[in-house]
C-alpha cells in the first residue's frame, strides 16, 4: 500500500510540478521514472513472452481466438523489449522522447487491441505490460505546453 502511494506521489509530482522549483527537478524525476519502468519492462518481457507462448495450447482449447491472442501477446512483449531499450538509450536526451512516446503508444494500442481475442487470459497476461507502459508514458511525459516553452 505504501509502495502504491509512493508511485502515485511520483506520478503526480512529475505531471504537476511547482513553478518555483523549475524544470530540472521535473526532468530528473521523469528520467528516474523512465529508467525504472524501462528496466522493469526489460526484465519482465522475456519471461512473460515465454509464458504467453506456453499458454497457447491451453487457451486454444478454452476459447476460439485465445490461442492467437496469446501469440499476439508474446509478440507485443517482444516489442516491449524494443521500447524499453529505446527508453534506456534516450533517457538522457529529452529531445528524443518523441520516438519513445510513439513506441509506447503503439505498444499500448496493441495491448488494448489484443484484449478481445485473449478474453479471460487477458487478466493473466496483460497487467505487467499495461502497467509498465503507462509508467513509461509518465516518464516520457506529454509534450510541453506552448506557455512553458515561451517562459
Amino acid at each position: 500500500m505504501a509502495w502504491g502511494r509512493f508511485v502515485c506521489h511520483l506520478a503526480i509530482k512529475a505531471i504537476y510540478h511547482d513553478a518555483g522549483k523549475g524544470k530540472s527537478m521535473n526532468n530528473s524525476l521523469k528520467r528516474m521514472i523512465l529508467w525504472g519502468s524501462s528496466i522493469l519492462m526489460l526484465l519482465c518481457a522475456l519471461p512473460m513472452m515465454l509464458w504467453c507462448l506456453n499458454l497457447i495450447n491451453n487457451a486454444a482449447l478454452d476459447y476460439d481466438y485465445a490461442g492467437a491472442g496469446c501469440f499476439a501477446a508474446a509478440i507485443v512483449y517482444t516489442f516491449s523489449m524494443v521500447t524499453a531499450i529505446a527508453g534506456l538509450t534516450f533517457a538522457r536526451k529529452s529531445y528524443r522522447y518523441g520516438w519513445c512516446r510513439v513506441l509506447a503508444y503503439i505498444q499500448l494500442a496493441a495491448g488494448i487491441l489484443i484484449l478481445f481475442p485473449l478474453q479471460a487470459y487477458a487478466v493473466l497476461t496483460l497487467p505487467p505490460l499495461l502497467i509498465l507502459t503507462i509508467l513509461y508514458l509518465l516518464g516520457v511525459g506529454m509534450r510541453g505546453r506552448p506557455d512553458d516553452e515561451q517562459q
